[in-house]
């Protein structure tokens, strides 16, 4: 049903792509109305017979395929080169256990069902852990690209916008650190940090020309999170002295292997923090988390030719046609007029009456053409 929505068949989706980041006119929004669906809410969608056994719901609603490589620098964490690290169950406890593995990281996991770990320890506590455990496994020399070959291949005879998704410098710092210790290192040690973030930046700046001369790329996303719903997990000033150089830097360097599309990947609210990123060049952010306080609207007044996917509140899904309507009209045929937009839910699509987010697409497909 939903893919009775035509666009023109002489633009690839990639050209669509490219075009409305670069706030040129289209035929139609990139389809990429959700970034996932909770497994409940498949699940209670099948029960209703509203969605076929087997079939994904990004498929069945004609949804724009997401592709990205990272040349084993990683998404949400960065590869290290070396033996994969072991794990080992060091204590059962009911229906949990215990782990910890070779690098020093312990963790609590149920043994039945799916949820986020608990983290007990992460392997970096100390300039000893990052210089000894850490540090030596990060050598742009020894560097695993893993199956970089047959990706760049793909991208490359592909009509799909393809993306370098790449770890930021926050989430790099926290997968070695915990938010927690995170926080009092910026004071307590901060040498360490900034000897970590210039190997985040040498790692980057000297394995991506591979990756940027093997594949097609049509963008770079940065996986951050590094806000929750009262503001940034950083404030300005810290942002100032131990991220800003380092971004700045990085900008530069994929600027000259010819790209130019920056998007940011955090949740939460941001705050003053978007503001410096998009001072340094940072040009687009998903999701504009809006239960977290992000206002796509009064963020476009101020940075007009910043581009913007998402920022559809998830929640109006769980009400009536009503608030999916009033959501939907007083954002998207704005956005969607001054361009450089995609129309997509803040987060993944909740348990929620299938009517709702087929009423959804319905507004946003019609709307954005």
């Amino acid at each position: 049903m939903f893919n009775a929505f035509p666009r023109d068949e002489t633009i690839t989706r990639r050209e669509r792509f490219c075009r409305l980041y670069d706030f040129e006119r289209v035929d139609s929004h990139v389809r990429w109305e959700a970034v996932e669906f909770w497994g409940e809410t498949g699940a209670l969608w099948r029960a209703s017979g509203g969605l076929p056994d087997g079939v994904n719901p990004m498929d069945y609603y004609g949804m724009d395929p997401r592709n990205g490589i990272s040349g084993n620098l990683g998404f949400t964490s960065m590869a290290l080169s070396g033996p994969r690290p072991e794990t080992h169950v060091i204590a059962e406890e009911g229906r949990t256990r215990v782990y910890r593995n070779d690098l020093g990281q312990v963790w609590r996991d149920r043994v039945n069902g799916v949820s986020m770990p608990q983290w007990i320890r992460f392997p970096v506590e100390s300039r000893d852990d990052w210089e000894r455990i850490i540090k030596p496994r990060l050598k742009p020399e020894d560097h695993d690209f893993g199956n970089l070959e047959e990706e760049a291949a793909r991208s490359r005879t592909s009509d799909d916008a393809w993306g370098l998704w790449i770890v930021g410098l926050y989430a790099f710092w926290r997968n070695f650190w915990g938010e927690e210790k995170l926080a009092f290192a910026f004071y307590d040690q901060p040498d360490v940090l900034h000897d970590m973030a210039k190997c985040w930046l040498t790692m980057h700046c000297e394995c991506t020309p591979r990756v940027l001369s093997t594949a097609r790329i049509d963008y770079v996303m940065f996986h951050e999170d590094m806000a929750f719903r009262n503001g940034p997990l950083i404030g300005p000033k810290l942002f100032d002295s131990f991220m800003a150089p380092y971004y700045r830097e990085l900008f530069a360097h994929l600027r000259n292997h010819g790209q130019h599309r920056f998007l940011l990947d955090s949740d939460g609210n941001n705050g003053p923090i978007l503001e410096q990123f998009a001072d340094l060049g940072m040009n687009g952010l998903y999701p504009f988390e809006v239960a977290a306080g992000c206002d796509a609207l009064a963020f476009r007044k101020e940075h007009p030719r910043f581009f913007v996917w998402g920022a559809i509140d998830k929640r109006v899904l769980l009400g009536t046609r009503d608030d999916v309507e009033r959501e939907v009209m007083a954002k998207v045929p704005v956005l969607w007029e001054t361009g450089g937009f995609i129309p997509s839910i803040d987060h993944s699509v909740p348990p929620c009456r299938q009517e709702n987010f087929e009423f959804f697409l319905q507004l946003v497909r019609t709307i954005c053409r």
